[in-house]
């Protein structure tokens, strides 16, 4: 009916109509019709219409169509397409086509294409293309190509080329 079986010495196979299981001291296989499965102290593999899974020991890994997970202890990481992610214990990391953004702990930090963004506990911080930018607490600096901004709780003070204005609640200051 189409059904074999061998035993040898530990050994066990059997073919059943495309089904083949094979065991011997702890290493089991089996296949069938593009399933594969291999467990060995520990070890634990399957391979199914472009699925692959692998565990061993905490570790697992998964790879899908371009699609790959890992885990392990923590860390998790992510392919597929050009995107990058992984966390472990707090921090997240992401990578997209130049993108890159990191959290950890309130800390946020995003770098793209000359921009380059951080968020920490109320501090603000930006630079991109000669531009840059700070925010603390109510004070607040720019600084762009010459140009100097600053304010802080009612005072701005503004410096470009050899000019300075200074305002303070009504109060006015220019000066070359």
């Amino acid at each position: 009916m189409g059904t074999s079986t061998l035993t040898f010495r530990g050994l066990y196979v059997l073919v059943i109509r495309g089904l083949h299981a094979l065991t011997f001291r702890g290493l089991h296989v089996l296949a069938f019709r593009g399933l594969h499965a291999f467990t060995f102290k520990g070890l634990h593999v399957l391979t199914i219409i472009g699925l692959q899974v692998l565990t061993i020991r905490g570790l697992h890994v998964l790879a899908f169509r371009g699609l790959h997970v890992l885990a392990i202890r923590g860390l998790h990481a992510f392919t597929f397409q050009g995107l990058h992610a992984l966390t472990f214990r707090g921090p997240n990391i992401l990578i997209f086509r130049g993108l890159h953004v990191l959290v950890f702990r309130g800390l946020h930090v995003l770098a793209f294409r000359g921009l380059h963004a951080l968020a920490f506990r109320g501090l603000h911080a930006l630079a991109f293309k000669g531009l840059h930018a700070l925010a603390f607490r109510g004070l607040h600096i720019l600084h762009f190509r010459g140009l100097h901004v600053l304010a802080f709780r009612g005072l701005h003070t503004l410096a470009f080329s050899g000019l300075h204005i200074r305002t303070l609640r009504e109060f006015k200051v220019l000066y070359p």
